[in-house]
């Protein structure tokens, strides 16, 4: 049977995909450096615009405060001049009417008088003088329909006294125009005392301003705006903007950019900034502004963005119709080449897929040529013997393949076989144990074994690694365990001994994180050894769940002759101890989720009433739902262990705990850790425990300073009972110099000031204060305190 291929579509084949990816590449090309220069251009542009609208503000800034420079000098020196009683008001008013003669902004002035200061006849005197039709006409101010003493031109620079510039108003009576004042106070020296007498005013028209406004130029339809310090509009070219609050302007439908524009302006503040403009419309604009510092006054140019980038958009244009042309044309020509180049390999085709159909005798098209199809076709034709070669080795290789599966499934068998699997322990505690490896084999570990009949070891491990590697270096640890541990020998000597012989013959610098316990059956007392493992669960029946967090060393294996310490934990009826690998906590689910620390405390609460088979088993499927569709990362571990026994230990009343410490400042942590557990346990209010803490704090530090005199460790015990329903009793016992805390005197200690207090006095004040009883004794060359403490359990909910 003839096979036939099927012919390309033009626009599926290699000439069409790779004429549009040309192209592509140099749209891709060309776009860069356009998108670039655009940039560049627009940043120029703006620059540009930014500079000449600056210097404009700045220039015409400078223009007002000049013509309004001499408004302000005149009265001031004026106003000074008066301060002398010998000048007369005649002639400071002739002086300043010659000003307003020759000056081209001032439009008129006023020397308004405190009540009957001209006369006992005149309670308002204020003669005004202003420019009309080239002369000066004159009036006296000042009626019930016009008291200047309760105009702001007056009443500011009483006020303030200093002079002031007014906002602008409408001067009905004085000038009878819209204008500001400047006004300064004047103060004479009457019978000794410097007394505000009156103003001197300097009124400046409006329609000046706005002449020097109307000048402003800037590109098409950019425009000058003048406003007061509190937005006063003094002068716009705007229709209906006169009088106007640019606040108002900027509220009606403006965007936040235009009202942080103008607050920014009303602030005397100086920049250039972008907004939507002021118009009926919005457009987007720029605005530059500075402030007219005399007069609090603020002075801003807008002008449309459109405008300034208008005559690059039209070049762009241009550009845009010549470049799509051109790329036009570059996509037939070059799909017109392409297809003429590609002939020879759709023969080439067509012979490679009967070769993937697995003739591999088909014979390929013949090139006499040195380009790259010829080079092609000769590369296709060693891969034909090529495949004929692998397809040989493939079968080789899949045997062998089967062959290490097999031994790895051995390997699997014999490890997991090393692991204990009959859970007996006596009728009082129920274990149970389970590993998951990873791989084949793995590198996690636990067990346990009797050291004797009343005393049973557990271990728990987790090498750094997998595979086979972790899997010997597990099964080393797990042997030296058991060649070390006797009954009798402390459990922190034999992890020591355990890190000397693997630190040894280390050369891969492997190391595993262990655990290991020594539990009395009889007592439910339990001494361990933490060396960089996690933290144990302590699960109660309850519902309640905690850690034993605490370390005595770091992971086996890394350096050799270190010391480790170890703790001791005291089993409750129906407690379980929850022994975990960090393959629990770091599972992780198809969206790449920790199972966590939280969730696996959390599941451990919800099976708090299971026996530890139920526990495990249940725990360890909840970890198989989450992981759902994700690979297994790392060896998974649990070992549980319960105390069943219903009855209390011996010598305890209710509940009993001890805390082994040496005479180091530093096993303080310990204490505080201890106290947290035990009010975590049995229901010991925060505060009774924070008052714990404290008088035990004292203690600790009072014997390990002061009791003894060599530098050997000592041994301090702590044992804590419940002797009665809400009263706790703690025994503490030490070996150091007697020293009895009740027979030192501290009735005073509290008043005594700071420097003349002895050592130690308000400590144990405090003590005494913090509990209901406090006994000491010597007892065979040992300090003994017991201290006993009242409280109320605490409400859980």
């Amino acid at each position: 049977m003839r096979f036939h291929f099927p012919r390309l579509t033009f626009f599926r084949g290699l000439a069409f995909r790779y004429s549009l990816f040309f192209l592509i590449s140099i749209l891709i090309i060309i776009f860069f450096p356009m998108i670039v220069g655009y940039g560049v251009s627009s940043a120029l542009l703006y620059m540009n615009a930014q500079d000449e609208a600056t210097n404009m503000t700045e220039q015409t800034v400078a223009r007002f405060e000049n013509a309004l420079q001499p408004t302000e000098l005149v009265p001031q020196i004026l106003v000074q001049a008066m301060e002398n009683p010998n000048t007369s008001y005649a002639e400071v008013l002739r002086i300043a009417r010659d000003f307003v003669v020759h000056d081209t902004v001032v439009f008129g002035t006023c020397l308004a008088l405190e009540p009957y200061l001209y006369g006992k006849d005149n309670y308002w005197y204020a003669p005004y003088a202003w420019e009309k039709n080239g002369k000066l006409a004159t009036k006296i101010l000042g009626s019930p329909d016009y008291d200047y003493f309760k105009m702001d031109w007056y009443r500011l620079p009483k006020l303030l006294h200093q002079p002031v510039w007014t906002e602008p108003y409408y001067d009905q009576g004085g000038g009878d125009k819209m204008m500001c004042t400047y006004s300064a106070p004047i103060y004479r020296t009457i019978n000794g005392k410097r007394i505000f007498t009156g103003v001197l005013t300097m009124d400046v028209s409006l329609e000046c301003f706005a002449r020097l406004v109307k000048e402003i130029s800037i590109f098409k339809t950019g425009y000058g705006i003048l406003i007061s310090g509190k937005g006063t509009i003094i002068a716009s070219p705007l229709s209906g903007a006169g009088n106007q609050n640019i606040i108002d302007l900027a509220r009606k439908g403006r965007g936040k950019s235009t009202q942080h524009a103008i607050k920014e302006m009303m602030a005397g503040k100086s920049g250039f900034t972008s907004m939507d403009g002021l118009e009926a419309k919005k457009f987007a604009s720029f605005l530059s502004y500075a402030p007219v510092k005399k007069t609090g006054w603020s002075f801003g140019i807008i002008f449309p963005e459109d405008e300034l980038l208008e005559t690059m958009f039209k070049y762009l244009k241009v550009m845009a119709w010549m470049f799509g042309i051109s790329i036009t044309i570059l996509l037939f020509t070059t799909i017109f080449i392409t297809r003429r180049m590609t002939r020879p390999i759709v023969r080439l085709v067509e012979a490679t897929h009967k070769i993937g159909q697995g003739d591999f005798n088909a014979k390929l098209p013949v090139r006499k040529s040195k380009d790259e199809v010829a080079q092609l076709t000769k590369a296709f034709s060693v891969m034909q013997g090529e495949l004929r070669n692998y397809i040989r080795h493939l079968e080789e290789t899949t045997s062998e393949k089967e062959k290490i599966e097999s031994e790895l499934k051995v390997a699997h068998n014999i490890q997991m076989g090393m692991l204990p699997r009959g859970f007996t322990t006596p009728e009082n505690w129920d274990l149970f144990a389970t590993l998951d490896p990873a791989k084949a084999v793995g590198g996690d570990l636990y067990d346990f074994f009797y050291l004797d009949p009343d005393h049973l070891c557990i271990a728990i491990g987790d090498v750094a690694g997998k595979g086979v590697p972790a899997s010997l270096f597990m099964m080393v640890a797990r042997t030296l365990l058991r060649a070390k541990a006797v009954a009798g020998t402390p459990i922190n000597e034999v992890i020591k001994s355990i890190n000397h012989e693997l630190c040894q013959d280390n050369p891969s610098e492997m190391f595993v994180t262990f655990f290991a316990g020594v539990v009395d059956l009889k007592t439910g007392e339990m001494e361990f050894c933490n060396a960089g493992h996690n933290y144990p669960y302590i699960l109660s029946s309850g519902g309640q769940i905690r850690q034993l967090k605490v370390r005595h060393g770091l992971p086996l294996g890394i350096f050799d002759s270190l010391d480790y310490t170890m703790g001791t934990f005291c089993f409750k009826p129906t407690e379980i101890i929850v022994l975990t690998t960090d393959g629990i906590t770091d599972a992780l689910n198809s969206a790449n989720d920790f199972f966590g620390e939280a969730q696996l405390a959390a599941s451990l609460t919800a099976l708090a009433n299971k026996n530890t088979r139920v526990l495990t088993e249940l725990l360890i499927g909840e970890l198989r739902r989450f992981s759902s569709g994700a690979e297994q990362a790392d060896d998974i571990t649990i070992l549980a262990l319960q105390y069943k026994d219903a009855r209390a230990m011996p010598g305890d009343s209710e509940s009993a705990d001890q805390l082994k410490l040496s005479n180091q400042i530093t096993e303080l942590e310990k204490i505080a850790g201890k106290i947290e557990e035990l009010c975590e346990g049995w229901n010991i209010p925060v505060k009774t425990g924070m008052e714990l803490n404290l008088v035990l704090e004292e203690l600790f530090t009072n014997v390990v300073f002061y009791a003894f005199d060599d530098q050997r460790e000592h041994l301090i015990t702590l044992d804590f009972s419940m002797v009665g329903p809400g009263l706790l009793e703690i025994r503490m016992e030490d070996d150091g110099k007697p020293f009895n805390l009740l027979d030192k005197a501290v009735t005073d200690v509290v008043n005594v000031p700071l420097e003349e207090r002895q050592i130690g006095g308000l400590g144990i004040h405090f003590i005494r204060e913090m509990m209901n009883e406090v006994e000491y004794r010597r007892d065979a060359d040992r300090n003994v305190v017991i201290l006993r403490k009242n409280f109320q359990t605490k409400i859980k909910g």
